[in-house]
């Protein structure tokens, strides 16, 4: 079970990571700029956004597995469209339809997880998830520049086609329904709207998801605008920005087994205060640095490394901030965590792809406004301490 959610969970990443090495070709190709090229990217986080929304509901209503079969189609029909696009325009809505059914793994293995497991096998078993997960976006790259060099970055498109179709064919055969009908039957799907609204309101939830989905927007960033950067003005081969991508990937890695230590030695409160302050005060000297046209390869390359590494601390630290005290609503409190940062996601997406022309400063420049709006919830608006 854990390979099988794993690679239903990695079906919207590897939509975000595959095609980054290809956005300056595919800018070539349909002859538009590659900060155009990013606002496919947008409209693929608008569709994870809706997409985690919607699905978790839905499937606590009518099951896991037809929703699971659902979003795998729309994703691989999504896919189809988007190798086959002939315009700018036709990607970027093809993308939200792919985004909209990817969303799908990342809102129902959880979901599975938490149906059949409790306590330390919960734990254990999301531990397994979440580890083949982090190698998403460490070899994803590599796979799409693989891909791309068989023909074209349309390739990349035809393979995660291929792949929801497999992961449909993988869950339908060896994954069982672990939603009861009686738990269906006793489901009031109208109640999602009026619960998402009170978790909006609460105050244990709101300043946390706040900081968190800004400080989040700064990776989306990151994400967004590193190939245009570092193939079109460092002019780095697909295959080479697919390592240093790699490479800064592996970050997250050092930070998911510092991370426990952190919150041990400080609690999860101040373990999020020092990070954050840490996140804006490397990137405020980063940008500070290029400003004053220092701006070589090397320290940007480590800039990013040890910014993201940061992330990866601030991500699951946030998550935990804002789903601990939410008790019988943790699942939707979770989802509508989810689209509230795919959404951030998609606005800052829109930005740095309107900077991408100004290459690295401008890239720094929108992770740095992302820091320091994070930092000043993060300082103003939490609470001095919280309960456990």
């Amino acid at each position: 079970m854990p390979l099988v959610l794993a690679a239903l969970c990695a079906t919207g990443p590897l939509g975000i990571d595959m095609y980054l090495p290809s956005i300056p070709a595919m800018a070539t190709d349909f002859g538009t700029s590659a900060g155009a090229i990013q606002f496919s990217l947008m409209a693929f986080f608008l569709g994870l956004m809706l997409g985690q929304l919607a699905y978790g509901p839905l499937s606590d209503k009518f099951g896991r597995k037809p929703l699971i079969h659902v979003g795998l189609a729309i994703f691989s029909l999504g896919s189809v469209g988007c190798a086959l696009a002939g315009s700018i325009e036709q990607l970027n809505w093809l993308r939200f339809v792919q985004g909209l059914g990817g969303s799908i793994g990342m809102v129902i293995a959880f979901a599975i997880i938490k149906d059949a497991f409790s306590g330390a096998a919960m734990g254990k078993l999301m531990s397994m998830v979440l580890a083949v997960l982090g190698l998403c976006p460490v070899l994803a790259p590599l796979a799409g520049n693989a891909l791309q060099s068989l023909d074209s970055w349309r390739v990349i498109f035809w393979a995660l086609a291929a792949w929801g179709v497999l992961v449909a064919i993988v869950v339908a055969v060896l994954l069982p329904e672990t939603r009861s009908v009686q738990a269906r039957a006793g489901f009031a799907l109208g109640r999602t709207a009026h619960t998402y609204l009170q978790i909006l309101r609460d105050k244990r939830f709101l300043p946390f998801a706040m900081a968190l989905c800004i400080a989040q927007a700064g990776f989306f960033a990151y994400i967004a605008g590193s190939s245009t950067v570092f193939i079109r003005h460092y002019q780095l081969s697909p295959l080479q920005f697919s390592l240093l991508f790699a490479l800064n990937a592996a970050g997250l890695v050092v930070a998911a087994i510092i991370n426990p230590r952190l919150h041990a030695r400080m609690g999860v409160l101040k373990t999020y205060r020092v990070v954050t302050l840490a996140y804006f005060g490397v990137l405020s000297a980063l940008l500070l640095a290029m400003l004053a046209g220092i701006s070589a390869l090397p320290l940007l390359c480590t800039g990013l490394f040890i910014t993201v590494a940061l992330l990866g601390l601030l991500m699951p630290t946030g998550s935990q901030l804002a789903l601990m005290q939410q008790g019988q609503h943790a699942g939707t409190a979770a989802a509508l965590l989810g689209a509230l940062q795919f959404g951030a996601g998609a606005v800052i997406t829109a930005v740095s792809g309107s900077l991408a022309y100004l290459g690295g400063i401008g890239l720094v420049t929108v992770m740095a406004a992302c820091a320091a709006l994070s930092a000043a919830i993060c300082l103003l608006l939490f609470p001095r301490r919280i309960e456990a």
